[in-house]
């Protein structure tokens, strides 16, 4: 064939597989590693027939046979006929054809009985990649007892010895290296999959922790949003009621919020939300969790802390608050908070401390706003 020819059937093949997705050019490939397995074993019985330890219709057939079964494996596989199957790579099939051929092989040449039984473990190493507990025990179940009446049948034929010459010799010990190598391979190809188990292990758990966070915070301030502020303060309910401890619960809502957005627009008005959030975390006691109730409306849980303190911790912030130049993100802006706060007693429910926070700050509104009230009970 010219040279122009074989450049475009090697065009043709490569873009054949380029074609094939991902799995099925993976399965290919672990088949056509088998059928090199088969030519590698082929090659060698020939070296055997060679110098005369076995007849050279012993690797014909052998050889024969394994390219036989590896041609309908291949053909199925890049076909797509194996995809109905529950296995597309036919694991289970291939490790059993490639056994049964190694038994057969033992039968007709059984001088070489344990080169074959070497041979063995070749496909069954495949096997560990895929095989499930009840696959395993069931061709070590199948293939004992064939192995057994196979060897009974050959028993009287069998030399365990036949490395008496140095070509032998070399022989039986390339059997050996490539059987190592092929176990090798496929420890390597194990080494393989865990670290990539690993590696995508922990690109799942980034990235579940990703939606973890996306789930707990508030996408335009980066506070808990109300659902995740509310199992935090139930948590600290249940830690509060053992321990025979307090804790206070404020709203704070920015005044008059509803003209910065109809004076200076949507984004501004987005812009003063996220400062206002960062103003508000920079200034809450560690203990503290913050979130945004809605809205302009924001919420503080106080751990620990009774109305005396909380109040002071709100009189601070709101007084941060409207010092605060607000002139860089709109000329003129000015803010200020009104807030409420009630506090929670042993035998509170959560629906009560939030509904004090709430009349407390509907007080601070009716006082002018820019202002702190409370309500105890």
């Amino acid at each position: 064939m010219p040279r122009t020819g074989r450049g475009k059937m090697g065009a043709l093949a490569q873009s054949w597989i380029a074609s094939l997705d991902r799995n099925t050019r993976l399965r290919l490939r672990r088949t056509a590693l088998a059928s090199l397995d088969y030519l590698l074993t082929g090659i060698i019985l020939l070296g055997f027939a060679w110098i005369g330890t076995i007849p050279f219709r012993v690797p014909v057939i052998l050889l024969t046979v394994g390219i036989i079964i590896n041609s309908v494996f291949l053909t199925a596989i890049a076909s797509g006929f194996s995809r109905r199957w529950r296995d597309p790579a036919m694991t289970a099939t291939q490790v059993m054809a490639a056994c049964a051929t190694n038994v057969a092989g033992l039968l007709l040449a059984p001088q070489l009985a344990h080169l074959f039984i070497v041979l063995l473990f070749m496909p069954l190493s495949y096997a560990s990649l895929h095989f499930s507990t009840r696959m395993y025990l069931a061709t070590w179940y199948y293939l004992s007892i064939t192995l057994g009446l196979a060897i009974a049948a050959v028993g009287d034929l069998v030399d365990v010895a036949p490395l008496k010459s140095l070509p032998e010799q070399l022989l039986f010990w390339l059997v050996a290296v490539v059987a190592l190598g092929r176990f090798l391979s496929i420890s390597a190809a194990v080494s393989r999959l865990r670290t990539d188990l690993k590696s995508k292990n922990e690109e799942l758990q980034s990235a579940s922790d990703k939606l973890t966070v996306l789930a707990s915070r508030d996408e335009l301030t980066g506070l808990w949003n109300r659902r995740e502020f509310m199992r935090l303060l139930q948590d600290e309910a249940r830690r509060a009621a053992r321990s025979q401890t307090s804790f206070c619960v404020a709203i704070i809502d920015i005044d008059h919020f509803k003209e910065v957005n109809d004076k200076y627009g949507h984004l501004v008005g987005d812009a003063v939300l996220h400062e206002f959030g960062q103003m508000l975390e920079f200034s809450r006691r560690a203990t503290d969790s913050l979130g945004r109730y809605g809205g302009e409306e924001f919420t503080l849980l106080l751990q620990g802390a009774r109305l005396s303190t909380a109040t002071v911790a709100l009189e601070r912030t709101r007084n941060l608050i409207a010092q605060h130049d607000w002139s860089e993100i709109a000329p003129g802006l000015d803010l200020t908070i009104s807030a409420g706060i009630g506090a929670w007693h042993p035998g509170d429910t959560l629906t009560a401390v939030i509904n004090r926070a709430d009349a407390a700050l509907y007080e601070a509104k009716r006082a002018g706003r820019n202002c702190v009230r409370t309500v105890a009970r």
